[in-house]
This record gives structure tokens, C-alpha cells and sequence, in this order.
């Protein structure tokens, strides 16, 4: 099944490059994001929480951090080095022992968004490429994260990686945004070996994420494996992930372009295929299905809530929440 899609893939990007010269353009120019904006600030979206966060702002949201900050958690046994002042007097009167007052601080969660522009993305059949659907989710997440006063990371997967570091400045999250919708070329070899792995970039992010982070994965997921499966678990304990599967139609179902001669990377042999042939498309649809399932069933079995975004999906302002 993956075989077949990366072969309809270059055969794609090839017919993309004879007949559109305008992939040495940016995927979104600056009225599109602008679009993007309006429609989340007319949306008006409210945020939900499931974990809490230990980031260096403050704001509503209840930290796991304890400190002397506004709202009393507890009491607990005096320690050697305690600050008299914030001795519980009361409970220690009570009880003749000594007793000190625990505070919980509130601070503010970040949104941290993981964009994929590997060369994968580079692919679409009808109305966008993947690339561009990526780009477009990446800055609806961005603006909602901004709507409601958060700070927003992120990391643009393509060759290189590239940093974002948190920041809630209007510019900065532009930046990251017009960095997420650069011009993107098609490819027309073979995938490049020497790209990064979402399995290792998932492991520097368990190490360089503030606690209690709300997390973007934006990605066709084609990498992903039961040792992912482990990576995104570790995540889950620390922080709200959330995984955005980026699909094309012809990866649903067989497009109708003849005979085709495709290579098995595995077994390094060529097959003929009628994609007209109603077997064909059957056989297709059944292992198209298999294959989306086992991605979606992964993320289930961690509680990742999981969206899976089309390129001809429009109105995604209402299919991403925070």
C-alpha cells in the first residue's frame, strides 16, 4: 500500500512540475494567512485543558509547580530552612506541631506545533498539496493559540530542523507561520535517507519541552511505528498531544490513469497495474483502509486524539481545537 501511494506520488509531482511553475512561489501569501486570521477570531474558539502546565507565564491555568503564588494548596510538616512567614499558625496551634502553608502557582500553557514539510508532504492531487494543508493547519493553530493569549513554539521538519522558540509576539508567530508556507520544490528522486526522523525529533521533544505543553503534530505520519508508539506515550504523561493527519484523495482511492508500471521498493521489482480495473481499485480501497486504520488505531491506543485533514478540506479553522 505505501509502495504504491510513494509511486503515485512522483508520478504527481511530475505532472505538477511540467504544467504549475508557481511551486518557486510561498505555498500562502500574506491575504491567505490573513484569511486564516479572520476566520479564527470569527470562530471565536474556546480552549480546553487536560494537563497542567509549568511554563514561565503566568496566566489561568493551574501549574503542578508549587510555590508562594496566589492559591492555597495545602499544609504540610515544617521543614529545616522554611520561611516563617508563611507558617499555617492556625493548624500549628491545633496541633502542636508545626505546620506550613503549600501554594499553587497559576501559570499559562504554551503551544508547541510540530510542522512537517518532508518529502512526502510534497504531494497533491486536487485543489493543494499536502504541504500547503500543513501549512495552512500550522497557522489556524497558531492564531487560536493566540487568540487566547498563549505562547506558541514550533519545529518545521524538512531538511534541516527549525526551531521556533515559545514566544506570544504578533511577529514572531507571523514569522513561523510564512517559514511554515515557504516555497516548497516537488522532488522527483527517490525519498532522501537523510531526512529526520519523527521518532527521534518525538525524543528531543520529551527532552526540551516545558511540562504541560499542548502539542501540534502535523505530518502524513508515513514514519510512524509501534517505536513511535512508545515516544508519543512518554509525551502523553507530560502533555496534551494532539496528532493531525495531513491525506490526499489518491491515497484514499486508486485514481484512473491506465496502466502503470510500479516499483516494489522491498522487493526491488516492478508490477503492472490497471488503476481503471474495478478489482484493482477494490483491492486498493481495502489495503488504503487498513493501512489509515492501523495509524488512527496507534493514536488511540495512547488517548492521542487524532483528526485526519484532506487537501480539499476548506474550513479546517473548525476541525482543530485547543
Amino acid at each position: 500500500m505505501l509502495n504504491l501511494i510513494q509511486q503515485l506520488k512522483q508520478i504527481g509531482q511530475q505532472s505538477f512540475i511540467k504544467t504549475d511553475k508557481r511551486f518557486n512561489k510561498a505555498l500562502m501569501n500574506n491575504d491567505e494567512i490573513l484569511d486564516l486570521l479572520h476566520r479564527v477570531k470569527s470562530n471565536n474558539k474556546s480552549p480546553s485543558y487536560k494537563h497542567d502546565t509549568a511554563s514561565r507565564q503566568m496566566g489561568d491555568i493551574r501549574s503542578i509547580y508549587r510555590g508562594h503564588g496566589m492559591d492555597y494548596e495545602e499544609s504540610r510538616h515544617y521543614q529545616p530552612g522554611d520561611d516563617p512567614r508563611y507558617m499555617n499558625w492556625q493548624l500549628t496551634a491545633r496541633t502542636g506541631q508545626q505546620y506550613m502553608k503549600v501554594f499553587r502557582e497559576e501559570r499559562q500553557p504554551g503551544v508547541f506545533i510540530l510542522v512537517d514539510r518532508r518529502n512526502s508532504m510534497r504531494f497533491g492531487t486536487k485543489q493543494r498539496l499536502k504541504i500547503t494543508q500543513v501549512a495552512r493547519t500550522a497557522a489556524i493553530a497558531a492564531f487560536i493559540a493566540q487568540e487566547n493569549n498563549f505562547s506558541v513554539g514550533g519545529l518545521i521538519l524538512d531538511k534541516e530542523l527549525q526551531w521556533f522558540k515559545e514566544n506570544n509576539n504578533k511577529q514572531a508567530i507571523f514569522d513561523f507561520i510564512h517559514q511554515a508556507a515557504r516555497p516548497a520544490s516537488p522532488v522527483f528522486n527517490k525519498q532522501d535517507n537523510q531526512e529526520p526522523k519523527l521518532n527521534d525529533v518525538l525524543r528531543i521533544l520529551n527532552e526540551v519541552l516545558t511540562l504541560g505543553s499542548t502539542i501540534y503534530l502535523i505530518s502524513d505520519f508515513h514514519d510512524i511505528n509501534e517505536k513511535t508508539q512508545s515516544t508519543l506515550l512518554q509525551l502523553t504523561t507530560a502533555h496534551q498531544v494532539y496528532a493531525i493527519h495531513i491525506t490526499d484523495p489518491a491515497e484514499i482511492n486508486l485514481p484512473k490513469s491506465g496502466m502503470l508500471k510500479l516499483k516494489d521498493i522491498k522487493a526491488n521489482k516492478y508490477t503492472d497495474i490497471d488503476t481503471n480495473s474495478l478489482i484493482e481499485q477494490n483491492h486498493y480501497k481495502l489495503k488504503s483502509n487498513e493501512y489509515f486504520s492501523s495509524i488512527k488505531i496507534l493514536f488511540e491506543n495512547i488517548s492521542i486524539p487524532y483528526q485526519i485533514i484532506s487537501t480539499t478540506d476548506d474550513a479546517i479553522e473548525n476541525m482543530v481545537v485547543i
